[in-house]
This record gives structure tokens, C-alpha cells and sequence, in this order.
């Protein structure tokens, strides 16, 4: 057994810390566990060196394990290289449209697409199939992967051509490949405000500091978004920024809806560990609201989707909640035909996916104001945007409840095809490319 000298209790306190983070974090389990499995060998060796503060924060965090630029293989092709988390299990949202932008400025480059997987890594996914269902053709052979996602303090290389053109969106992508020795601007596809899913503290500002740099060419997922930007002391993102709005493509419904047996469907899109989606705030929503309206108790039922880490819940009232898990894409896309009514919370800027695409079905949807989101009618009509309160919420949910819910007849305002959504952002985006090439 090793005797726990200063140093060695030192290292078993790293230890706990990335066994820690690593329970916490669950897309950053691979590299935490290499880290972690690191330090144990030091542990267990009697290390005879203290941790550095690199290694102390690699251990933590994946934007402090670096990337060093190498030379390009044999025969490698100028790509559009994308850092992220590509595990097809995370294929929504903003994983799907950092997919659909890069894949769409390949296309306009006549560029390969390489995805590098920098936080977790469980195989490479089909990709292909996944843009081809949200009408984007790419093909195949020209789709690459490199997995980066368990590189430890010291970093890992990265073969990349001098032509490419390199994307992030997540915050830690951005820190990682802002100190890359890459003579090129990259692509900075911001989707949300990320400082603000922190506590006052060290990621609040690493997080917003990437903000900061000049190295990059900023494009804003949502005019909304952008709104509140202006708001901001990052005043080059609010001025330069192209913006865009979200493509929503949804499954069709049938011409003549069969009318379902049972109770109509209150959907609940529940993540307790994204603290932005309010889910207790919620919860507490529905439930006030059941004991409040008889309408509810006898005809409504509820359905929690979004994570299976949400336990076995009944309502005051007595009803038990439905628990769909963390569902696949296709799974989500055929139950939001069923929903009579849909509450997705959203305590930042972006109007969010679920909102977005219940409303384009006709399906009413509650969502929450932030700050500058005051407004969304810029995107539906079938959207209510509420205060991010119990009382609020509860009577937003009443109130839907009992007006007719379904295919209310409000013609959908956004756009359905993400080639014609990103058509002019990639246009200039590959001019500007171009135009750094000389």
C-alpha cells in the first residue's frame, strides 16, 4: 500500500477530483477516465513529482487538454474539420445543426468533412445518413474521423492541411483550437450564451473570454440570440456576425389525424442536469396545475422525455408520470406526433429545438422568458412565452389545456430546409475562406 506522503495525497485529491467531474460529466467520461487511470499509476507508484497546474486542470476540464497542430498525412484533402461531440446518441439540437452548417460549407468548398471527437468517443456514427434525412448529401468517402477525445495533459496531434477550415461551437472547442497554431480564421457557430450555464466562477469566464478573441469569424445560431449579443460587452460578435436562423424539420403528419385512444398528452422535455431547462421549476408547474384543474386530472395525461436519469414521479393528484427516457431521434420525432400540448423551459437567449419544432407541428408549446427573449412570434404563433415562474407556467398550462390543441391552423414561420436556412451564412463563410487563402 503507498504510504499517502504530501505528494501522494495531493495526487489522490486530483484523483477523486476527475472521478468526481468525471460522474458529473457524462460526454467527457473517456477522457476523464484516461486522466483519472493516469494519475492512479502515478498514485501507485509513489510518484515522485507533484501534479503541475496543467495536469491539475486537464484533469478537469477537456478545453486544457491541448491540440498541437502536424503536418497533413499522404494524399490528405483539404477539409472542413469540426470539433465536438459526435456520438450519435447526441444527434439533436445543436450537435445536429453544428452537423447540418459544416456539412453544408464542405459542400459549398468542395471540401472533405472531418469531425474531430474531443470529449467523448463511443465509434464513428453515419453521419451520411443522418445529413442525407435532413436533406444534405455528402458522400461517404468523404466524411472522416479523428478521435481526440482522450488526449491527455500533454495533448494530441492533429494532421491538418493548410487549406481547411476549422468549426466549433462548445466553448472548450473554441479555447482548445484558439491557442492552435492554425494560420487561418475558424468558425466560431455560437448556439447559445454558454457563460451563463455556469456558476460565478473560472468556466463562467473561460467561457466567456473565447468570446474575446479575434481569431475567429463569429455566426450566431437565431436573430434572437443576436439580440441579446448586443447586450453584451462583446461587441465584435454583436457587430460581425452572421446570422441565421434554425431550419425545423419535422415528421409529416397524416391528412386525416386517427383520433387516439386514451387521454391527451401533456409532454414534459425534462433534463434535471441541464440546470437552463428549469426542470423543477416545471415540475412544480404541472403538478400545481393538475390540483388546480379538473380539465387536467380527467383527461390529460404526462410524459417526461429527455434523460433516463429522471426517477419514478406521481403527481398530487395521484397521477403517475410516463417516462420516456433519453429517446433516439427517430423515437422523439414519431412521439411529438402524439403530444396534444408541449412545455420545454429555457432560462437563456436561444428560443430552443423543442419549442421550435412542436410549434412548427401545430402542437402548442410553453416556453420561458430570459432576459431579451420577450418575443417569439417572430417564429409561431402556437408558442406562449411565460415568466420562468410556478405560477406563470401552472397557468400557461391550464389554460392550453383547455382550448383546442391540435393543428390550430397558425402557418408555420420557419424554414423547414436547412440548405435554404444556411444558404447565404455559407455563401459568405466560404467566401470569406476563400478570401483568407489569398
Amino acid at each position: 500500500m503507498t504510504a499517502k506522503t504530501p505528494r501522494t495525497v495531493a495526487l489522490l485529491g486530483t484523483r477523486k477530483a476527475a472521478h468526481l467531474a468525471k460522474g458529473a460529466l457524462g460526454k467527457v467520461h473517456g477522457a476523464l477516465a484516461d486522466v483519472e487511470a493516469h494519475l492512479s499509476r502515478r498514485i501507485d507508484a509513489g510518484a515522485g513529482a507533484s501534479v503541475t497546474p496543467d495536469e491539475l486542470l486537464a484533469s478537469r476540464f477537456a478545453a486544457f487538454r491541448p491540440l498541437h497542430a502536424a503536418p497533413p498525412a499522404p494524399g490528405q484533402r483539404p477539409s472542413v474539420t469540426v470539433f465536438g461531440f459526435f456520438n450519435s446518441s447526441g444527434f439533436f439540437g445543436g450537435i445536429a445543426t453544428l452537423l447540418n452548417f459544416s456539412a453544408t460549407v464542405a459542400n459549398h468548398l468542395d471540401y472533405d468533412l472531418r469531425l474531430v471527437h474531443t470529449t467523448s468517443f463511443d465509434g464513428d456514427p453515419d453521419v451520411a445518413g443522418f445529413l442525407r434525412n435532413q436533406g444534405i448529401d455528402v458522400d461517404p468517402s468523404r466524411i472522416h474521423f479523428v478521435n481526440a477525445a482522450h488526449r491527455r495533459a500533454a495533448g494530441a496531434s492533429l494532421p491538418l492541411h493548410p487549406d481547411d477550415l476549422l468549426v466549433v461551437s462548445a466553448w472548450w472547442d473554441a479555447f482548445a483550437v484558439d491557442r492552435l497554431a492554425h494560420d487561418r480564421p475558424y468558425v466560431y457557430l455560437i448556439q447559445d450564451y454558454e457563460p451563463i450555464f455556469y456558476n460565478n466562477g473560472d468556466q463562467q469566464l473561460w467561457a466567456s473570454s473565447t468570446y474575446e478573441s479575434v481569431k475567429f469569424v463569429p455566426v450566431l445560431n437565431s436573430s434572437i440570440l443576436h439580440d441579446y449579443f448586443r447586450t453584451t460587452p462583446h461587441h465584435r460578435v454583436a457587430a460581425e456576425a452572421l446570422v441565421f436562423e434554425p431550419a425545423v424539420r419535422v415528421p409529416k403528419r397524416e391528412s386525416t389525424l386517427v383520433e387516439r385512444p386514451g387521454k391527451k398528452r401533456l409532454f414534459f422535455y425534462a433534463r434535471p442536469e441541464t440546470d437552463r431547462n428549469l426542470f423543477y421549476t416545471g415540475l412544480l408547474a404541472i403538478d400545481q396545475a393538475f390540483e388546480e384543474s379538473a380539465e387536467l386530472r380527467d383527461n390529460w395525461d404526462v410524459w417526461l422525455g429527455g434523460t433516463h436519469t429522471i426517477p419514478p414521479l406521481r403527481l398530487k393528484s395521484g397521477l403517475e408520470l410516463q417516462r420516456l427516457g433519453k429517446m433516439s431521434f427517430e423515437d422523439y420525432q414519431q412521439f411529438t406526433l402524439t403530444a396534444d400540448l408541449a412545455i420545454s423551459p429555457m432560462l437563456a437567449p436561444h428560443p430552443n429545438y423543442p419549442t421550435l419544432e412542436f410549434s412548427r407541428l401545430g402542437t402548442p408549446v410553453i416556453t420561458t422568458s430570459w432576459e431579451t427573449k420577450i418575443d417569439l412570434d417572430r417564429y409561431s404563433e402556437m408558442i406562449t412565452l411565460v415568466e420562468p415562474t410556478v405560477a406563470a407556467m401552472s397557468q400557461a398550462i391550464i389554460e392550453r389545456a383547455t382550448r383546442e390543441t391540435a393543428q390550430e391552423g397558425a402557418a408555420p414561420k420557419t424554414e423547414e430546409s436547412w440548405t435554404q436556412a444556411l444558404a447565404e451564412t455559407a455563401a459568405t463563410v466560404t467566401a470569406l475562406h476563400r478570401g483568407a487563402l489569398g
